[in-house]
């Protein structure tokens, strides 16, 4: 009898890297969504196409044993997650909150019955301390003995989602509303630390300790890199990340910004530097991947989230200032987010930027204090303007030359 496995969330993620690695793991796998058609469709043909594709070629597989369970349901749901054997979630830190009475009628149900089996809840969802989060979400609605057997018998699991799935367009369904396209890298580092019982035993589930290097490896090296490519082929006009990763000045830039929160990292966490730049080295050729189809508009968006004190702008020039490292280029895409404009041509200006500038975002969205940063991130604003890379990477050269030449007269 295989085993049961929740996957909470249908979306990209949910089918084209979580639900499929659990699949072909041996489990069942119901997944929780509020898409009507992607619920039908599931229930009805308990299997969907991903196709791996890298530039020049593809691949399809078919993920089998799967159905669905209607979200707005909360009784179906709770009986869903009280069978479990192992759940996760990839539905958008936005709406995280809004799952959390689901998960607890699940918990309190499988509690009822009885099962005090170890439960382990994976969090795929690009947000630092996540489990943290969900944690304080849940822990509000529980009871002290409820807090109690939560403690014992759950475990919220960190994960780091490298897998990069674009949005879909009816053309790339080919008529299949279930089809995803993902790229061939299909690792999902966990937090090794946080399982309960014993860790499943399944292909490409990396449990790593301490984890929290691995999470903020992939916040502030990987999605950094991605976003800011994306905020400047915003600028530029470009509609995906391989065209933009392809002009020479955003490579150099990418490539430059990664190095410092690898040099950040190395510090904080004592890792070998090459070892992360041999991960940034593959970052750059994943970017490339024509045939992903990976849009500026997907990675560029909810950019006031990204824009976040701790998330992978603003958090990637925090980590490199308390390691002494001025950020650069990493301010280079902070700039640039001030400046995304999505697919309708709204600058992210929210009120804050409209009515106070940037110098308001800097302090109360991004929580950058540090003099030299501020000026170097409003010298990019006022220059991009020009739409000109170019100059930014002359203007960055020299505020690096500028920081070297401080440093030799200290």
């Amino acid at each position: 009898m295989s085993k049961l496995f929740v996957q909470y969330g249908a979306g990209n993620i949910g089918r084209g890297f979580i639900g499929a690695l659990f699949s072909q793991a041996g489990y069942e796998v119901k997944f929780i969504d509020v898409v009507p058609q992607v619920i039908s469709l599931l229930n009805s043909e308990h299997c969907y196409p991903v196709r791996i594709v890298d530039t020049g070629k593809s691949e399809e597989v078919w993920i089998q044993n799967v159905s669905a369970v209607d979200g707005m349901d909360m009784e179906q749901v709770a009986e869903t997650i009280a069978q479990a054997d192992l759940m996760a979630t990839a539905v958008g830190v936005n709406i995280l909150p809004r799952i959390i009475p689901n998960i607890l009628a699940g918990l309190r149900l499988r509690w009822a019955k009885g099962n005090l089996l170890p439960f382990n809840i994976i969090i795929c969802e690009n947000l630092l301390d996540a489990d943290k989060f969900m944690h304080g979400l849940l822990f509000e609605q529980l009871d002290d003995h409820e807090k109690q057997l939560f403690e014992e018998t759950v475990g919220l699991v960190e994960a780091s989602i490298g897998r990069m799935v674009p949005v879909m367009s009816e053309e790339m369904k080919e008529g299949n509303p279930l089809r995803v396209w993902v790229e061939r890298y299909c690792q999902l580092p966990v937090d090794e630390a946080a399982i309960k019982g014993q860790h499943p035993q399944i292909e490409n589930l990396r449990p790593y300790s301490p984890f929290h290097y691995y999470i903020r490896r992939k916040l502030f090296v990987h999605n950094m890199g991605h976003a800011l490519t994306a905020y400047l082929g915003n600028i530029l006009g470009l509609q995906t990340i391989w065209q933009t990763i392809q002009i020479p000045e955003v490579k150099l830039i990418a490539e430059r910004a990664m190095h410092e929160s690898a040099l950040a990292l190395s510090k904080e966490y004592n890792m070998p530097l090459a070892v992360i730049e041999e991960h940034i080295t593959d970052l750059l050729l994943r970017f490339e991947n024509a045939a992903l189809g990976d849009t500026v508009a997907r990675v560029g968006r909810d950019t006031r989230r990204k824009l976040g004190a701790n998330d992978r702008l603003a958090g990637a020039a925090a980590l490199c200032d308390a390691q002494g490292i001025l950020p650069v280029y990493i301010s280079v895409g902070i700039a640039a987010a001030l400046c995304f404009s999505d697919e309708k041509g709204t600058e992210i200006a929210d009120t804050i930027l409209k009515q106070k500038g940037t110098e308001a975002v800097l302090t109360e969205i991004c929580g950058i204090e540090n003099g030299a940063v501020r000026r170097m991130i409003l010298a990019y604003y006022e220059a991009l303007k020009k739409k000109d890379i170019a100059v930014i990477l002359a203007l960055a050269e020299s505020f690096q030359k500028e920081e070297l030449s401080r440093r030799i007269v200290i």
